[in-house]
């Protein structure tokens, strides 16, 4: 017989949800619930959360928003129809005025007010009071306009509102000023030299011809006759509010997409004539498509916009753009323009408003998930495939209701289709996959400064706590099992008699091992491995010790197996305690031939 030779897992890899196990590296999981892969490669337990608040009722919690206004820090979030504040010292929550029941409802924010789209309509809150409705900026579109018409255009006509205005330049006896449309809905205010004008007394209205009609001819001025009227095109406002996803800002334009009439259509908001960005001003014609295929993400990386779209079962595709200025050669004015180029007309993105930006590259969901890597050729990125250790698992599951989140204080990449994440640890060298199984189905997912919530189709809100033991009051039940092991020579046969485990000393941790090898398809339990700390808070009499060593702590068991090929073991902790698990080892010895067992 062979001299003894140990083998140790030191380096905990994650899980690899490979059909084929015996093909997996030595501190791979075939399984893994529940655990994660600490950045040093060492087996934690997964720790708890706690939900902040009383139910709401059955009522999903259809997205979330933390940050500041104005230095004051909020957390707000949409539920059964309301938007809410939540208070994080008091736990009380405000109702800042009715949405639509609508999934997801989006926010984002801008120059210190938070914007909110339902889907039906756009709505602002600027840190007090009630949410309101977006009226839409009022745009200039004419300037230094002589009284029959023209003028120099100034900004685009807004799609959220009919208003416009037309600066005049009155030239002391012209008294009709023609307006730049034709059957307008009214005429909502008019200035001479600066002072409000009446409508009957001052001036009559046209609205078939669109002209004003002034009592006394306007002095000579440069743009002197602000006139401010309103025609409304039905549906121009719907092109704006029935989107439902923010796409980020890009060279001073914030950008949404997800309109259902108009797919594969991205919107920019309009810089205003005082060079403020502003996101009640969404200039008609600015939108622009990317082909057939209906966007579903639009991210920034370095200098460019990316766009990803997702086609039918076969096709997506993703595509660049940036910002190139126009020069009209008729009247020398200045235009941005945003043309897009192709990237990849093979992989886009499923799932909606879910692609990440992780260390400067875009990670989308598309049969899988994928990696956005740029090349040496200029505007050239590769997708590369990451999700080959847990792909197994996401063929089975609908990517396109995925919910992701950048866990950036953690390193972590989780990607969550109903009560299930697949966690990307990005830290680790090469990385490390894990998986997250919880009693609640999460709805959106918000940062909070260093911490992660989540809302629930529950009406709750949770948070991750490191501090904590349950998933809100249910055990954390978690398991890891090794794949089948051969020692490297599947065709000699093993002895094992001793398992050694290496754990972190805690307040309370503890292990239940167990072993399976070819000989017996069934776990057979080994050992509970233990550890208590003395301490003040946590003293149980009935399991009292004053070991105070916080070394880590090695354990030996004695186990069977004798005569075998393959071994694996399964560590399972389901009570409301913790465990780091630093190495496993099993000193081998190996014999003679395997026999074939009929």
């Amino acid at each position: 017989m062979a001299a003894l030779q140990p083998y140790t897992i030191d380096q905990f890899k994650g899980v690899n949800k490979s059909a084929t196990e015996t093909l997996l590296e030595l501190g791979e999981a075939s399984n893994m619930s529940n655990w994660i892969i600490t950045n040093d490669n060492k087996l934690r337990k997964m720790f708890g959360y706690t939900q902040l608040f009383a139910t709401l009722g059955a009522h999903k919690i259809n997205g979330m928003w933390h940050g500041s206004l104005s230095g004051t820090a909020h957390l707000i979030f949409a539920c059964n129809g309301h938007v809410y504040e939540h208070n994080l010292t008091t736990a009380a929550n405000t109702d800042l005025g009715a949405v639509v029941d609508a999934f997801p409802t989006t926010f984002f924010v801008a120059n210190n007010t938070i914007y909110i789209m339902d889907g039906t309509d756009l709505y602002s809150w600027a840190g007090t009071g009630s949410i309101a409705t977006v009226a839409g900026y009022v745009p200039t579109v004419y300037t230094a306009a002589p009284p029959t018409g023209g003028g120099t255009m100034l900004e685009s006509i807004n799609y959220l509102t009919g208003k416009k205005t037309q600066k005049f330049s009155g030239n002391g006896s012209a008294t009709v000023f023609q307006l730049a449309e034709l059957g307008i809905d009214s005429v909502d205010s008019v200035y001479v030299g600066g002072v409000l004008k009446s409508e009957g007394t001052d001036y009559t209205v046209s609205k078939p011809n669109g002209t004003v009609t002034f009592t006394a001819a306007p002095a000579t001025g440069v743009n002197n006759v602000p006139i401010t009227w309103t025609k409304t095109v039905t549906g121009d406002r719907n092109t704006i509010v029935k989107n439902r996803y923010y796409g980020g800002v890009y060279y001073a334009r914030y950008w949404i997409f997800g309109n259902a009439d108009h797919k594969n259509t991205r919107y920019p908001s309009g810089v205003t004539m005082a060079g403020a960005s502003d996101p009640s001003f969404w200039p008609k014609f600015a939108e622009s498509d990317v082909g057939e295929y209906e966007i579903t993400d639009i991210c920034t990386q370095y200098n460019k916009q990316i766009i990803f779209t997702s086609g039918d079962s076969a096709e997506a595709s993703a595509w660049y753009s940036e910002e190139q200025d126009y020069i009209d050669p008729t009247t020398g004015a200045i235009m941005a323009l945003f043309p897009v180029y192709p990237i990849n007309s093979k992989v886009g993105n499923v799932a909606k408003g879910q692609v990440q930006i992780i260390k400067n590259n875009p990670f989308t969901l598309w049969k899988g998930i994928y990696e956005w890597v740029s090349t040496y050729v200029m505007n050239e990125k590769n997708a590369e495939w990451i999700s080959k250790r847990v792909q197994n698992d996401l063929d089975a599951v609908d990517l396109t209701t995925a919910l992701t989140v950048d866990w950036a204080d953690k390193g972590q990449y989780i990607v969550c289709v109903g009560k299930k994440g697949w966690i990307f640890n990005y830290r680790i060298e090469g990385g490390a996959w894990y998986i997250l199984e919880i009693p609640d189905t999460p709805t959106c997912f918000c940062l909070v400064g260093a911490d992660l919530y989540f809302g629930t189709t529950a009406g709750q809100i949770m948070r991750f706590d490191e501090t904590l033991g349950t998933f809100n009051g249910t055990n954390i039940v978690a398991e890891w099992e090794m794949g089948y092991f051969n020692f490297g020579v599947e065709w000699l046969r093993k002895f094992v008699q001793r398992l050694f485990l290496s754990m972190l000393p805690l307040t309370k941790a503890h292990v239940d091992v167990y072993l399976k090898t070819d000989r017996n398809s069934n776990y057979q339990f080994v050992k509970t491995i233990s550890y208590s700390l003395s301490s003040f808070e946590t003293w149980d009499f009935s399991d009292f010790s004053f070991e105070t060593n916080y070394s880590p702590q090695p354990f030996k068991m004695k186990i069977r197996a004798k005569k075998i090929d393959y071994l694996k073991i399964k560590l399972v902790n389901d009570d409301t305690d913790g465990a780091v698990v630093l190495s496993l080892t099993f000193p081998t010895r190996t014999g003679g031939e395997v026999k074939n067992r009929g």
